[in-house]
């Protein structure tokens, strides 16, 4: 019998075993070390989770003391969301991932001048253009304590050199580098600066006048720049809000256009266009968000290989597509990918977020809107223009044009649509003078320059066929001469552009421009998206309606518009007062106008309501058509002006020139915002004998009614 091995040979053996183990052991370990890696490497490169769905993280302030204005955001990696009150010259602090009511928001910091862009330093501070002021702020959130990173308050200007002698004029963007610089949208410069760490500011790209060009530093040109982010690579993305693009300023100024409307490098660039670019938040290392003021968000995607044009599209985020915002002017991209957005139309901060998100409360939009009658309560009595002994503000005016109206040609091959405003009359070339105090907020408030409809839009007020900043002679008025307006002029030294700096403050009495030659101020009343009958929120003095209105014609048609009884018809005439048998579903079309006192007889206004009751052989209302049934009511238009049919039939018009008609479509409903077809359906009412009573009602109460003796028969 064989004995074992010997000592040697055993020991051999152990020890090639224990070499093996510590081979797998290694091998297992550099696997494991290999799956971390990956996973990190995972982990740091992938991409954002899809964004589905949008939520409300919280509302601004209660509307306590006029107006809040949410502009910029900013969030830390704590969930901390940050917001810029321009209105209020405040900075708030929103706990998004705690947020479960719509609590008032803490105030962090208070004083400052029509905040905007904020963003966070590489010690946890917040950076604020403070545009009012001309300055960069910075907030040390632990003391509160607000400071001047650079700029002059209260002078605008520029200047390079020390922080302490730059100067800026309305800054709205920042962003913040990784070596600490801080990058500056110097807006109504037209110019992208830097505050370097030490202190020193310096111009990256942009030249003295606004314009359009690519190009290396001072040669390139902006209009009204607001949004910037740095991007993974070092450069800045520029939101080129006035040229309606987006550009790339590398770290040595050179300045490529990437996205948006106008020339395209080498034709190979997108041409999908914005409205209004304002806000930039960088995505992740192949994409950045933008927000257009006008009410998308959208996302422009890099290319991975192309050096040349390294941005290749743009298109919308997730399922997200149809999504509409009101004024959306601030970004902020949370740590889990969900995007913040300040929606300073409507005053709420919103998200979008991936399916599993959490974030998100319920909360009542309408908390922070502000109603006719409150604004009504904080405007003194006023008309729209000068004091002066022979013609003073409190001197009553006549009424040319009502909320509601149509406007244009009500016909399929014309184009129609809503009156938003109130129309004083006024001679040529008479000042337009505010009704408010208030400050411009938005960066691009002026629109329609040299056109018939040129205009301003004030936070709660605007003023149309106005020429903004200047008088007739052209000339700018006086009050606007501390650089607040600028001109724009063509070659021939016609004005083409004018600019109303953000922040900029407009009293009540302050002119606004002088009257084009349609003679006359439409004026608009409300915050943007949610305006109202000015009428409402205008106490006009002397203003008088002792007029009912007329109601020239009624018509009853089929379901397919075919005419059953019309009024007007002569044929109808001996008919009006017998009884019109009706069956199945009619619409009801009132042709009506409505006068004010003092008017020209031959200027008729919209009536502000139209609706019908029905009345038994008694005279009793049905209880379904009482009082409540006034179905065209213009309290609040509906944001949508494919409405327009829903309100007016063919062959409605009314314009500066050419007849006025105004014929109501009264079985369809059009008030509070909404609209929607609905007809007069007999069949829910007992055979038998009525009477329909059409009413055409206008805003000072005055009511007038046209009955028709009807009866209602069997379908069959």
């Amino acid at each position: 019998m064989k004995s074992g091995g010997t000592y040697s040979q055993i020991s051999n053996l152990k020890s090639q075993d224990s070499a093996g183990h510590r081979r797998w052991f290694g091998l297992l370990a550099l696997l494991i070390l290999l799956a971390a890696i990956g996973w990190l490497v995972w982990w740091w490169w992938q991409p954002p989770p899809p964004l589905t769905r949008v939520v409300t993280l919280g509302a601004g302030p209660a509307l306590k003391d006029g107006y809040h204005e949410l502009f910029g955001v900013a969030a830390d990696g704590d969930g901390n969301v940050y917001l810029s009150d321009g209105a209020a010259g405040r900075v708030y602090q929103l706990q998004a991932k705690t947020a479960n009511s719509g609590a008032e928001l803490p105030t962090i910091a208070d004083g400052l001048e029509t905040p905007s862009a904020l963003a966070f330093d590489g010690n946890g501070h917040l950076i604020v253009a403070n545009t009012g002021a001309h300055t960069i702020l910075r907030i040390d959130l632990k003391t509160k304590a607000v400071s001047i990173v650079a700029g002059i308050a209260g002078r605008s200007g520029y200047r390079d050199g020390s922080a302490a002698e730059a100067q800026f004029n309305g800054p709205v963007g920042v962003a913040v580098g990784k070596d600490g610089s801080i990058f500056v949208a110097d807006t109504y410069n037209d110019r992208i600066r830097a505050i370097a760490p030490n202190g020193q500011v310096r111009t990256l790209a942009g030249g003295a006048e606004p314009g359009f060009a690519d190009g290396a530093g001072a040669q390139a040109r902006f209009d009204t720049p607001c949004g910037i982010a740095v991007a993974k690579d070092g450069a800045l993305i520029v939101a080129d809000t006035g040229n309606r693009r987006i550009r790339r300023v590398a770290s040595d100024g050179e300045t490529t256009t990437i996205a948006g409307a106008g020339e395209a490098i080498d034709g190979a660039l997108p041409d999908a266009p914005f409205n209004e670019p304002i806000a930039v938040a960088t995505r992740d290392e192949h994409s950045f968000y933008i927000a257009d003021a006008a009410g998308s968000i959208r996302v422009v995607q890099l290319k991975s290989a192309d050096k040349d044009h390294p941005f290749e599209k743009i298109e919308l985020p997730g399922q997200l597509s149809g999504q509409a915002f009101n004024r959306p002017t601030g970004l902020a991209v949370l740590s889990k990918g969900e995007l913040v957005i300040a929606e300073s139309g409507s005053g709420l901060i919103r998200a979008m977020v991936p399916a599993k998100s959490k974030l998100g409360l319920q909360t009542n939009p309408q908390a922070a809107s502000l109603t006719a009658e409150r604004l009504r309560a904080m405007v003194a009595p006023r008309w729209p223009f000068d004091l002066s002994d022979n013609n003073r503000a409190d001197a009553k005016r006549d009424i040319a044009g009502t909320f509601g109206e149509v406007r244009g040609e009500r016909q399929p091959e014309h184009d129609a649509w809503f009156h938003n405003g109130l129309d004083v009359p006024g001679a040529f070339g008479e000042l337009a003078r505010a009704v408010y105090t208030e400050r411009v907020m938005r960066p691009l408030s002026v629109e329609g320059v040299g056109t018939l409809r040129e205009r301003v839009r004030l936070p709660l007020f605007g003023y149309i066929h106005v020429r903004i900043g200047r008088d007739r002679n052209e000339q700018l008025l006086p009050n606007f001469a501390d650089g607040a307006v600028t001109f724009r002029r063509n070659p021939q030294g016609q004005i083409i552009g004018v600019r109303l700096r953000r922040g900029t403050l407009i009293k009540a009495g302050d002119a606004i421009g002088a009257l084009n030659r349609l003679n006359h101020v439409h004026m608009i009343a409300g915050l943007p998206g949610a305006e109202f009958n000015a009428l409402a929120a205008l106490r006009l003095p002397g203003i008088s309606d002792s007029i009912p209105p007329v109601i020239e014609a009624v018509t009853i048609a089929d379901e397919q518009n075919q005419t059953i009884f019309d009024t007007a018809a002569k044929a109808n005439a001996k008919k009006s007062a017998a009884r019109l048998v009706l069956t199945g579903r009619v619409r009801i079309f009132v042709r009506a106008y409505d006068q004010a006192d003092g008017n020209a007889k031959y200027r008729r206004l919209g009536v502000y309501r139209v609706g019908y009751q029905v009345l038994t052989p008694t005279g009793s209302i049905l209880p379904s058509f009482d009082d409540t049934r006034r179905n065209i009511e213009f309290d609040r238009l509906p944001n949508d002006g494919s409405a327009v049919p829903l309100a007016y039939a063919e062959g409605s018009q009314s314009g500066y020139e050419g007849a006025t008609v105004f014929r109501y479509i009264a079985t369809n409903v059009v008030r509070g915002g909404e609209a929607r077809e609905e007809f007069f359906d007999t069949a829910k009412l007992t055979p038998g004998d009525y009477t329909l009573r059409v009413i055409a009602t206008d805003f000072f109460g005055n009511r007038t009614t046209r009955d028709l003796l009807i009866t209602v028969a069997n379908a069959n």
